[in-house]
């Protein structure tokens, strides 16, 4: 079985390259304009529909600087579907631009790690640096949905509808997780923010690149990295790199928010 796949942007943040990397010894990008693209993802067979993350509503999005563009659930109802009627959803992590925008989506069963939501409700949030990628009304919104058993708290691989695995991606949050989808040009992994921009590839003995700026643990993240790469050879998908918008084809003819990632992307 294999998917359609779509990249569905919402926003996009005005940003420069150097906020979006860890330091890096003899290294320091130059000061350009690097924006920062948000998206949700979605996997469509003709039997099953997979949404990765939820974005972010409009009123957080942009008191959070983003210049919001649409609805992702908009762009769901574009493509043919009726968001009540996804029943699936992977959140890649808690943070606010993947988990904002729960109340879009109101059938739908959130696949969660385990670990995520523990850290998302748990001593670490007495910070304030940790914290603040975090929206804790948005995080209650989901513990309430797990009291009411919209929530399945994961570990591990696992399969959330026929050939669509997601894996663990510790390194930017500790629950951090990466969804690996057949698609007719092979798998293709959305590492969200496990790899921001193609740039944080980083890991083994790679002489480029830094990870993203915002990172727990910067050896889980290297780990994971090299992992991704395993899982889908020169077809890791960035979750906010520009380049997914120039790059990979409208899945619509007049509609630019939407990309076919089971397309093979253009050179350059």
């Amino acid at each position: 079985m294999t998917y359609r796949l779509y990249a569905l942007r919402y926003g996009i943040g005005h940003r420069t390259a150097p906020e979006n990397y860890a330091p890096t010894p003899g290294f320091r990008y130059p000061e350009t304009d690097q924006s920062l693209h948000c998206f949700c993802w979605l996997a469509v067979s003709d039997e099953h529909v997979v949404l990765v993350d939820v974005g972010a509503d409009e009123a957080t999005a942009r008191r959070r600087g983003i210049d919001y563009e649409r609805d992702p659930a908009e762009s769901v109802r574009r493509l043919g579907l009726d968001p009540a009627a996804i029943t699936d959803v992977v959140l890649t992590h808690l943070h606010w631009d993947h988990a904002g925008n729960l109340g879009a989506f109101p059938n739908a069963t959130f696949h969660v790690r385990e670990a995520e939501l523990a850290y998302a409700t748990g001593p670490s949030m007495a910070h304030r640096f940790l914290r603040r990628p975090y929206d804790a009304d948005k995080v209650c919104e989901l513990v309430a949905l797990l009291h009411r058993g919209r929530v399945r708290l994961r570990e591990g691989e696992y399969e959330v509808t026929p050939g669509v695995t997601v894996h663990p991606a510790a390194g930017h949050t500790p629950g951090s997780q990466a969804v690996r989808v057949p698609t007719a040009r092979g798998p293709v992994v959305l590492a969200s923010d496990a790899r921001h921009y193609l740039d944080n590839r980083v890991g083994g003995d790679s002489p480029d690149g830094a990870p993203f700026s915002v990172v727990v643990r910067t050896d889980d993240y290297c780990d994971t990295s090299v992992r991704l790469d395993a899982l889908a050879p020169g077809q890791v998908i960035p979750g906010h790199d520009p380049a997914v918008s120039r790059h990979y084809p409208r899945a619509l003819p007049d509609d630019p928010l939407i990309r076919r990632l089971d397309v093979a992307p253009t050179a350059g």
